[in-house]
């Protein structure tokens, strides 16, 4: 499924309306943004510069933190159980402190892997271990307005919240169990999009593609419709 692009009002750069502050911080605002950043990647990752594009679309307060974890490889170290306990806790904690704030996350690659499992319960695998139960609650989850993957490891084809060409038909290397879906589908179908390109390796393995090619070019393909769904989900679209 292909999200239509967004019209040029909906993302014009007016100094005037810009929010002008965005700072890598966990006070309470009206917009928190999370992310979660890939294997390899150094902090704040591929993510920020969609949640840069929508914070600056925004008139309300907002801010951002990292999602704290190793970002290595899940296959020989634990940085995936690290990744996945630090979303549920970060999510949990911010949600507490602030109430009224809105929750956005973002995140890619390695990092979406451990914001899906943290939603929707985790492992399944030899690699991933044994399956677990969701970190962060149903109450929690409705303060999420917006949660975005790129080239996501657990992508589950024909679902709604399927984004980008071709990827309805296409599987993760890591695929979920069923339950696992049920719970993204009952609590998160409406403020989720996972855009995974065909032929990426990640989330969509096949053979004689560009994988790396695929997987590192989210942010030049998708920033801008991202971010216009993104405002759209917090009410903003113009």
């Amino acid at each position: 499924m292909r999200f239509s692009k967004p019209t040029a009002l909906a993302l014009a750069m007016s100094a005037g309306q810009a929010n002008a502050a965005f700072s890598n911080s966990t006070d309470c605002v009206d917009v928190h943004f999370m992310l979660a950043r890939g294997t390899t990647e150094s902090y704040p990752g591929t993510t920020y510069s969609m949640a840069e594009l929508v914070a600056e679309n925004l008139t309300v307060s907002t801010n951002y933190e990292d999602i704290v974890y190793p970002a290595v490889s899940e296959t020989s170290s634990d940085s995936y159980f690290v990744g996945r306990a630090a979303v549920g806790s970060q999510v949990n904690s911010y949600a507490a402190a602030c109430p009224d704030s809105k929750i956005v996350l973002l995140s890619y690659s390695q990092g979406a892997m451990i914001v899906g499992d943290a939603l929707a319960g985790g492992g399944g695998n030899s690699v991933l271990g044994n399956a677990t139960e969701p970190l962060i609650s149903e109450e929690v989850s409705k303060h999420i307005a917006a949660n975005v993957f790129y080239g996501n490891p657990r992508h589950v084809p024909y679902e709604p919240y399927d984004f980008g060409p071709n990827a309805t038909a296409v599987t993760g290397k890591y695929p979920r169990l069923p339950y696992q879906i049920k719970v993204l589908n009952e609590r998160y179908t409406d403020v989720t999009a996972d855009w995974c390109n065909n032929g990426d390796s990640v989330c969509s393995p096949s053979e004689g593609a560009d994988a790396l090619s695929l997987h590192t070019a989210y942010a030049t393909d998708y920033d801008t419709v991202a971010a216009a769904w993104v405002l759209a989900k917090l009410g903003e679209q113009k």
